[in-house]
């Protein structure tokens, strides 16, 4: 477990997912100080799982449908200065993990990250859409009280841009998305569904890529058989240029916090 600073907590939220969790809990380990685990909850093995890391913290909370109230109550209890938030079925890709040490020792605010949806293993394929690529994720941010998620916004929730400061996104660096290598289309069906209970949004269809024009593309960087593949140093360098050239003069500064 890293023991270096500046220190990382990762937030997870979830309910029943103790068959998925390993993989997730293993990187975890090998990057952060910590990880906060908001069960919304669960009756499966989820908390066994968990209990296995000394590292990781449960705390429960009941999921009412709002994501970003259950987002909102990790952060209460995360105790590190930068936080990076992850899915239960995602995983950093290997040009992030080359990248995280660096981005936590700059003067950025947060970063922005491309999503790939992986619809293909071996060899590792991602749906190209409009609606699924570059699919930019605000993840990586300080730990600051007026980062907090809009509960007005319970599903496909956010941290309103305003409060967001200088951030920078980047390229190259990938979080990997395996809900469609996971979950077969009935499951996801029910996803959406439930989705649209607590709001209903056209975004909710993003789970249901086969209906829409899409094309599968070769991913840059994935894992295969847990093994790193990637485009190799130069694309870390990549987003390590653009880090250096846009990095701000002076490190963040207060943000008098928006209401929503």
């Amino acid at each position: 477990m890293a023991t270096s600073s500046p220190t990382l907590t990762v937030c997870v939220i979830g309910q029943n997912v103790a068959g998925r969790l390993d993989p997730l809990m293993v990187q975890i380990g090998s990057i952060a100080d910590e990880m906060i685990f908001v069960d919304g909850g669960s009756n499966d093995g989820t908390a066994a799982v968990i209990a296995k890391y000394p590292w990781a913290r449960r705390v429960t909370r009941t999921f009412d449908r709002n994501f970003a109230k259950q987002k909102n109550f990790a952060l209460q209890h995360a105790r590190s200065e930068w936080i990076l938030f992850l899915d239960t079925d995602e995983l950093l890709g290997p040009n992030m993990l080359r990248l995280l040490p660096i981005l936590l020792r700059s003067k950025f605010t947060g970063f922005n990250f491309p999503r790939y949806w992986l619809a293909q293993e071996n060899p590792p394929r991602y749906v190209h859409s409009e609606k699924h690529y570059p699919d930019r994720q605000f993840r990586l941010f300080r730990n600051r009280p007026e980062l907090r998620y809009d509960e007005n916004r319970p599903v496909h929730e956010a941290i309103p841009l305003a409060a967001r400061g200088r951030t920078l996104s980047l390229k190259r660096a990938h979080i990997l998305h395996y809900c469609f290598l996971w979950e077969d289309r009935a499951s996801r069906e029910r996803k959406v569904a439930k989705y649209r209970e607590a709001n209903d949004s056209p975004i909710n269809k993003v789970y249901l890529y086969e209906e829409q024009p899409h094309e599968l593309k070769a991913c840059r960087e994935s894992f295969v058989e847990g093994k790193p593949l990637s485009g190799g140093t130069c694309d870390a360098w990549y987003d390590m240029l653009r880090l250096w050239i846009k990095q701000p003069s002076v490190g963040p500064q207060p943000i008098q916090a928006t209401t929503q």
